[in-house]
This record gives structure tokens, C-alpha cells and sequence, in this order.
């Protein structure tokens, strides 16, 4: 997978971890494929309508903005630097 693909993984894995301590339980944290490869996204529970207020509150104390009706969408070097992790060499 290379370098990159490693920490794109990285990065959804501890996103979803901190949305989910924060009381974000249920949320969808993905990685873009395709021409959507440099971005990360964070949903509503699966075949929910919309985020919940606890996962709505969860997803943007983490990310420090705010979140649409039923996701959140974020380059890979704006999720890097919310999570203090630096992208690889």
C-alpha cells in the first residue's frame, strides 16, 4: 500500500477513536478513494438521517468546526494537523 496508504489508515483509525471517546459512537470515519483519495470523512450512523447531537458534539470537539446535517469532510493534511500526527517523509 505504500507509505501514504499507511497513514490515510492511520489517521481514519485515530479520528474514529477520538470521535468515539468523545461520544461519537455509531459514526463512519472513511478515507476517499478515487479522486476523493486525499480526504477523510466522518458520517451519521448508517442509515440514520443525520448526526445525533452526542455525535454531532463528539465530531466537532475533535475537529474543531463545525459539521454538516450528516457528515464531515476534511483534506488529509487538515486531519493530520487536528491530530498532531505528521504525514510520513
Amino acid at each position: 500500500m505504500g507509505a501514504y496508504g499507511d497513514y490515510k489508515k492511520r489517521l481514519v483509525k485515530e479520528l474514529k477513536k477520538r470521535i468515539v471517546a468523545a461520544g461519537g459512537d455509531g459514526v463512519s470515519v472513511r478515507g476517499g478513494r478515487g479522486t476523493a483519495w486525499g480526504w477523510i470523512d466522518v458520517w451519521c450512523s448508517p442509515g440514520a438521517d443525520g448526526f445525533t447531537l452526542a455525535q454531532r458534539k463528539a465530531v466537532e470537539s475533535v475537529v474543531g468546526g463545525s459539521a454538516g446535517g450528516n457528515c464531515w469532510v476534511g483534506k488529509l493534511e487538515e486531519v493530520s494537523r487536528i491530530l498532531g500526527i505528521p504525514a510520513p517523509n
